[in-house]
């Protein structure tokens, strides 16, 4: 599973086991409702400040919400592109 993907699902599943709405989290980050629905549809990415803050206020470590996530979640580059400086 893509990177972005299983981050949105274990914030999702979090937010399931503790009866969270997207307004709750929206107030945890300090953002609008908006903001947070972009993110758990995948339109926007979630920023490591934000799962930091997530954790911490669910009282996890990062590992939970990042768990199952690919080690490499970037595609593979197999033509490297050499950049001058």
């Amino acid at each position: 599973m893509r990177y972005s993907k299983q981050v949105r699902a274990n914030v999702l599943a979090e937010m399931g086991r503790r009866e969270l709405r997207q307004s709750d989290v929206a107030l945890v980050l300090d953002t609008s409702q908006k903001n947070v629905s972009r993110r758990l549809h995948g339109d926007v990415d979630w920023k490591l400040g934000e799962l930091l803050k997530l954790a911490e206020t669910w009282d996890l470590p990062l590992a939970t919400i990042l768990a199952g996530a690919d080690n490499n979640p970037f595609e593979p580059n197999d033509d490297p592109k050499v950049v001058a400086a």
